[in-house]
């Protein structure tokens, strides 16, 4: 300017100046031009050589063809770098525009064609082979899009991953720091990225540059995903992403959505939501918000399980947000199993309560929705989650909370777990509970109390004092309460419950399904319990573990045992008092069984009490009602006079009914017995209603002999009842049964019985007394009695008093045969039984020897050892049919004789004392009529059988006194005997019938050999055989030296 000044001050000082500028600028101008002109014709062998010099420095093997080269623009054609065989880059053309700036010139854009490009992924770079070497080290600035033109028709890239094979494509125009747009596609049939597979992925995004700021948008499509037993089908991620002009920055929405999904134990029917995102590389955080449709697991399933909230990705993870799920249900097979829980505590007062928690559980189960608060916050390899709120919410009602203080939280890697929070629960059948959970610190103990409200489900309640626990990290829980029920037992009903059970608890949780309570010995206190009819009264029992635990859950198992120390109870069954007393008890929870020991009942009134004592009771609970088994049992019904014992069998006490079968010995129970202890078998006994019903068979158990059939009534509360008996046939014989092995009242008595009797009998009792009836027969019995031998009884037999053995006034028996000493036939006697085992005869008749024989009236005591007298009277007895009777062949007689026979019968035998046959008036005759000869007795002998061989009495008197079984006494008295028709007499012989002849005769000899000493005597020839030789001896003898002769003055001789 200075020289534009000075060349304005001064001009015509040079004049020729200008000119010369001129043709020096014209110069150079020419100059330049030709230079120009030089290098256009030579430039594509300039550009080649450049070209060329350049890749050879950098070691690129290159081929390509010069089709345009101008000052303003390139264009290459058939452009291959790399191996020829393998290239890394191919285009058909390749066109550049290039601009001269004051730094020289610089690209201003580029167009290409079809390109294809080889790259490869080595060390999370990319590598695009012998084109690496062309590019420009790094400079270190910051990255900046270029401004530069580009138009890219089809570009295509093949890029070789460890993971697998992507193909690219790309296609757009514009300036790449603003201005650009076109498409990026990607594709890839397999890609196996950290242990997921994704087959057959595709995107096709749309590419927008606008202020150096990339925008991409698109759909990112996965056909299936694969992560092990992970597997997603058909995902769908529409992106929308925002880069900043460094590319360091980025924010974007991705919406998701995929199709079915499964993995071990899960399945869901898809996957969609919304994820905002910005952030940098450093980190990147936004919201989400993803929900899970028809999500199905191995423990439940939901219609949609969602999560909502912000989250961030950087160094560390952070999650703040909310997960829900509606239409949420258990496994029906997990809630299914519940039912194991109610199902072990059948029969138990707790069955309704844990039916009811049970069932409330279940219903919940079936749908409920979840709302909670969520903390995820990782941090390298450590991490920790925190549950700050839990709400359940069913449509059964139930609601279950969990919230306040800090929550629950889980940390890891070392998997500690730290509460303080509150659990509540209520509604749908829930019990109403407040749990505290407090926790000092990840691994210490857990503490907390549990408020829990009484809870009642149908007839049962529970109530419990505040329950403290404490649970390890190992699961282990200790748990303290005292427990207040009632509830039914057994097969339930109004008339099966316990009231007022209560008793504390203290029960450990191993955590691993297994629940122990009470290792030791609690108290029992009881208000009411009662099962069948039977109430017990309040009492107190002391509870002692036998296998380690009162109880003891494992799963769904229930099981422990208790021992229970002597104890004393009271009650009513139905109306009736009852009172138990024990020895001791054990009871057994696995299959709800007790055993009791030393069982003593007590049934009815004080005045009408019914004992039944057990050794052993043992039983179980049954879906009915409690049943088992006794043994050592023994008793009386009430005012029954029978004493049972030794029994054994089956019991029941179903739905009020106490059912007994088994086998017992019966006896009497009056301190002296009537009949000796029998046993009964098939026994059934059964208390319904107040009412004691009864059946047996009655046997003798030496001989098992069938004695009767029973059947008993007896109505507790009005204290009656009735007994009846069937004796179809009771058989008797000799060296079998015989009525001493039934009743010691004819022991002594009779022997040797041979018959049957049969009958019925009928006992009947109230407050007032027992009655008793019955009716017995025999036929044809036969028996040895202690005055003789009988055959052929036969009567029957009406009792009034059967239990003391009183029959009716006029009881009529009829005997084939009796021989007290003197055998009589076809008798009958009429009698009557009395109390105090006595027999009271009112008398009896035989036929005898054409007359009769009579006995009298007379008490028979056989309670005692005394003596029993019988008194028979013989009248009108003739005397020949009496010698007929005892087959006296070889004599006759005539005569009708009347006497008296009093017999006495005690513990040594029967005897006779003062008996006395004496011939009616007109006396009679004794004839011997056999046969007898000289030759057998010699003349003397023979003079004189003929002699007396027939006889004519006046008088004979038989007098008998002494024991049947012993040395009988008795005194025969003749007088005014003469000789009878067929008598030869002498001389001699009418001499002596001239003299007044009186025989008196003693006879000494047994009772039953009597008769043969008096058919001795009546017999002659038995009579001379035996006293004549000797009588004949006397004679043959010297006579003895007569005595002086002294005869009075006044003497004569007297016949």
């Amino acid at each position: 300017m200075s020289e534009t000044s000075e060349t304005g001050a001064d001009p015509g000082a040079h004049p020729r100046r200008p000119a010369t500028a001129r043709r020096v600028t014209l110069g150079i101008a020419l100059l330049l031009i030709a230079a120009l002109v030089v290098l256009w014709l030579v430039r594509k062998p300039i550009a080649e050589g450049f070209i060329d010099r350049g890749l050879a420095r950098a070691g690129v093997p290159a081929r390509y063809d010069i089709a345009d080269l101008a000052l303003g623009g390139q264009r290459l054609t058939n452009v291959v770098i790399g191996d020829p065989a393998h290239p890394d880059l191919v285009a058909d053309w390749v066109e550049t525009r290039t601009g001269v700036g004051l730094s020289g010139p610089y690209l201003e854009g580029v167009r290409a064609g079809k390109v294809r490009l080889l790259g490869r992924l080595v060390d999370g770079k990319v590598s695009l082979g012998a084109i690496d070497k062309l590019l420009p080290a790094p400079s270190g600035k910051p990255f900046a899009l270029p401004a530069l033109e580009v138009s890219v028709a089809d570009g295509r890239m093949r890029l070789e991953t460890p993971q697998g094979i992507v193909g690219l494509k790309l296609a757009g125009s514009g300036k790449l720091d603003d201005g650009f747009h076109g498409t990026l596609a990607a594709i890839s049939e397999r890609l196996d990225v950290g242990g997921c597979v994704i087959d057959r992925l595709a995107a096709t995004v749309k590419l927008r540059i606008d202020a150096a700021k990339p925008t991409i948008t698109g759909p990112v499509r996965v056909s299936r995903l694969a992560c092990g037993t992970t597997q997603v089908e058909r995902i769908v991620a529409d992106l929308d992403v925002g880069l900043s002009a460094a590319l360091d920055r980025w924010q974007g929405k991705a919406t998701l959505k995929t199709g079915a999904a499964r993995a071990p134990g899960v399945t869901l029917a898809g996957v969609g939501g919304t994820i905002d995102f910005t952030g940098t590389a450093a980190a990147t955080g936004g919201k989400a918000d993803i929900a899970a449709d028809m999500v199905r697991t191995t423990e439940g399933r939901a219609r949609r399980v969602s999560f909502a909230g912000t989250y961030r990705i950087g160094q560390q993870i952070a999650f703040d947000g909310r997960v829900q799920a509606s239409g949420a249900a258990v496994a029906q097979k997990r809630l299914a199993g519940l039912a194991g829980i109610g199902g072990a505590a059948a029969g138990t007062p707790v069955a309704p309560l844990a039916s009811a928690v049970t069932q409330a559980v279940q219903k919940a189960g079936r749908g409920f929705a979840a709302d909670s608060d969520l903390r995820v916050r990782i941090d390298g390899g450590r991490g920790k989650a925190v549950l700050s709120r839990l709400a359940l919410a069913s449509a059964s009602g139930a609601r279950v909370a969990l919230g306040g203080g800090s929550g629950v939280a889980f940390g890891w890697p070392n998997g500690g777990v730290r509460l303080d929070t509150v659990l509540a629960m209520r509604g749908g059948g829930l019990p109403e509970a407040r749990v505290s959970l407090v926790q000092a610190k990840p691994g210490a103990a857990i503490r907390g109390v549990a408020t829990i409200a009484p809870y009642a489900a149908g007839d049962a309640r529970l109530a419990l004092t505040p329950v403290t626990f404490s649970a390890t990290p190992g699961g282990a829980t200790s748990i303290a309460t005292r427990v207040t029920l009632a509830g039914p037992i057994g097969a339930g009903g109004p008339g099966n419950r316990a009231d007022g059970l209560s008793m504390p608890v203290a029960a450990l949780w191993n955590g691993r399904g297994r629940l122990v309570v009470n290792t030791g010995c609690v108290p029992l206190a009881v208000q009411r319990f009662a099962i069948s009819g039977l109430v017990l009264d309040p009492s107190r029992l002391t509870l002692c573990p036998v296998d380690g635990a009162l109880v003891q859950i494992n799963g769904a198992r229930v099981s422990g045992s208790a021992k229970i120390a002597a104890a004393k109870l009271s009650g009513r069954l139905g109306t009736t008092p009852i009172t138990l007393a024990t020895a001791g008890a054990s009871v057994r929870l696995a299959d709800r069984g007790f055993a009791i020991d030393g069982v003593q009942t007590r049934i009815g009134a004080p005045e009408r009490v019914t004992r039944l004592d057990f050794a052993t009771v043992t039983g179980r609970m049954t879906g009915q009602g409690v049943a088992g088994a006794f043994t050592g049992g023994s008793g009386q019904i009430a005012n029954v006079p029978l004493l049972l014992g030794e029994a054994a069998g089956d019991w029941a006490l179903v739905k009020g009914a106490l059912n007994l079968t088994g086998a017992m010995g019966v006896s009497d129970a009056a301190p002296t017995p009537r009949f000796k202890p029998l046993a009964a078998r098939t026994v059934t006994l059964a208390l319904v209603n107040g009412t004691i019903t009864a059946a047996g068979t009655l046997f003798e158990p030496t001989t098992n002999t069938k004695v009767a059939d029973v059947t008993l009534t007896h109505s507790l509360g009005a204290g009656a009842g009735k007994a009846d008996l069937n004796v179809p046939a009771i058989a008797f014989a000799k060296d079998k049964l015989q009525p001493d092995a039934l009743t010691p009242l004819t022991f002594g008595v009779i022997a040797d019985v041979n018959g049957s009797v049969s009958g019925e009998g009928h006992i009947a009792w109230n407050p007032d007394g027992v009655t008793s009836t019955g009716v017995f027969r025999t036929a044809g019995t036969d028996l040895a009695a202690a005055f003789g031998p009988v055959t052929g009884i036969a009567t029957e037999i009406r009792f009034t008093d059967l239990l003391n053995l009183q029959s009716a006034p006029g009881q009529v028996a009829t005997i084939r045969t009796l021989n007290p000493g003197i055998p009589v036939s076809d008798g009958t006697i009429r009698y009557q039984t009395l109390p105090g085992a006595r027999v009271q005869v009112e008398g009896g008749r035989w036929p005898f020897a054409g007359g009769s024989l009579t006995l009298d009236p007379t008490l028979l005591d056989f309670s005692a050892q005394s003596e029993r007298r019988m008194t028979f009277h013989v009248a009108n007895m003739a005397a020949d049919q009496f010698l007929q009777q005892f087959d006296f062949k070889n004599l006759d007689a005539t005569g009708i004789f009347d006497g008296v026979l009093p017999m006495i019968f005690d513990e040594t035998g029967g005897r006779i004392e003062g008996g006395d046959l004496r011939v009616r008036p007109g006396g009679g005759t004794l004839a011997y009529v056999g046969d007898l000869s000289q030759k057998d007795l010699g003349i003397w002998a023979n003079i004189a059988f003929q002699a007396l061989k027939s006889l004519r009495y006046q008088s004979l008197r038989v007098g008998m006194n002494g024991p049947l079984a012993g040395e009988m006494v008795t005194d025969v008295r003749f007088a005014g005997i003469s000789q009878g028709e067929g008598a030869k007499a002498n001389f001699i012989v009418r001499r002596l019938q001239k003299l007044p002849f009186i025989f008196n005769i003693r006879i000494k000899a047994p009772f039953r050999g009597l008769l043969d000493s008096a058919q001795s005597f009546y017999d002659p020839k038995r009579l001379i055989q035996r006293n004549l030789p000797a009588l004949l001896q006397q004679q043959a003898a010297p006579p003895p030296p007569k005595p002086p002769t002294i005869q009075p003055p006044a003497s004569r001789i007297v016949p």
